[in-house]
């Protein structure tokens, strides 16, 4: 089972990328290497522990939980740190390559990049399977029971260009909204991390991650905001057939 780590409004942003767009990808969108789970805000977000936040109040992560979480996302960001470097110094030599015109050595050059990037799936697969297992049977049966619905052979329902701008005009100002907050989420799970490396106690490392509930409140809040500002966006028939990209489990 392949467990997807993400904001509440994956599927929506799944549902957005997945419909016709006039405008169309540029020739070098093609050049960028890097996976979106390695860099993305969902992570940075899922490691201070609101991968969770589908879940209703009485199954609600622990703070053990977040800070087992936030553990393990820290791990896979140290592991992988170097095939990340590695890639990114692989898509500068392919735009360099593009932009001198050398369509051939700019396949040779992403070429390189396959086994990178089967690593790095492989690390993000065994991290998934990990955090699931953080999750009490009661919550991985709740998440299991609430993942959004495959998408049928049609696909995702097609949006409008209008509806398109609009959505992504939504989440762009989403980010811009957290994005304060999700720093803060993200320094204090990275704090509670380096804590009990040293030594720190159980109590210790819980007070640090209650430096960032509020933070975490408002973000999931603003979540819910965009996720029915979303859904007014779309019409009723989308909304009844919106469907997200696979399993997801918070």
């Amino acid at each position: 089972m392949r467990l997807r780590l993400a904001l509440a409004l994956a599927g929506t942003v799944v549902l957005a990328a997945c419909s016709s767009d006039s405008s169309g990808p540029s020739e070098s969108d093609g050049l960028s290497l890097i996976p979106e789970f390695a860099e993305s805000m969902a992570s940075s977000v899922d490691a201070g522990g609101i991968g969770g936040a589908r879940l209703p109040d009485q199954l609600a992560l622990s703070t053990e939980q977040k800070a087992a979480i936030a553990a393990l996302h820290e791990a896979f960001k140290t592991a992988t740190a170097g095939d990340i470097a590695a890639l990114r110094a692989l898509e500068a030599e392919a735009r360099a390559a593009h932009a001198a015109g050398q369509r051939e050595a700019v396949q040779a050059i992403l070429a390189r990049g396959a086994p990178i990037l089967a690593r790095l799936g492989l690390a993000f697969a065994t991290l998934q399977a990990a955090i699931w297992q953080v999750y009490t049977p009661e919550q991985r049966a709740w998440l299991a029971a609430h993942r959004p619905q495959p998408c049928g052979p049609g696909g995702p329902p097609q949006l409008s260009d209008a509806q398109i701008q609009q959505i992504r005009a939504l989440q762009q100002a989403f980010v811009t909204a957290v994005a304060a907050d999700i720093a803060l989420i993200r320094q204090t799970a990275d704090a509670a991390h380096h804590a009990a490396q040293a030594g720190a106690s159980r109590t210790e490392i819980e007070q640090i991650l209650h430096q960032a509930d509020a933070a975490r409140a408002r973000v999931h809040a603003a979540e819910l905001r965009l996720q029915q500002d979303i859904d007014a966006v779309l019409t009723p028939e989308q909304r009844a057939h919106r469907c997200g990209g696979g399993p997801a489990n918070g």
